[in-house]
């Protein structure tokens, strides 16, 4: 069985074989928040919603 690991616009096929660990850093980041874009329109371009990739 294989699964897409995706983070940061990068992605991998991983097997079951792969074991990753997620753990949570000890510094924070500051956002910036641009006015002219919109959380859901990123997520959709980034997940290609609405997108026929077969053309």
């Amino acid at each position: 069985e294989h699964f897409l690991v995706s983070l940061d616009s990068r992605s991998e096929t991983i097997d079951s074989s792969v074991q990753l660990a997620v753990r949570k850093e000890d510094f924070t980041v500051s956002l910036l928040r641009l006015h002219e874009t919109n959380f859901l329109d990123t997520l959709r371009n980034k997940l290609s919603l609405g997108v026929d990739k077969r053309n």
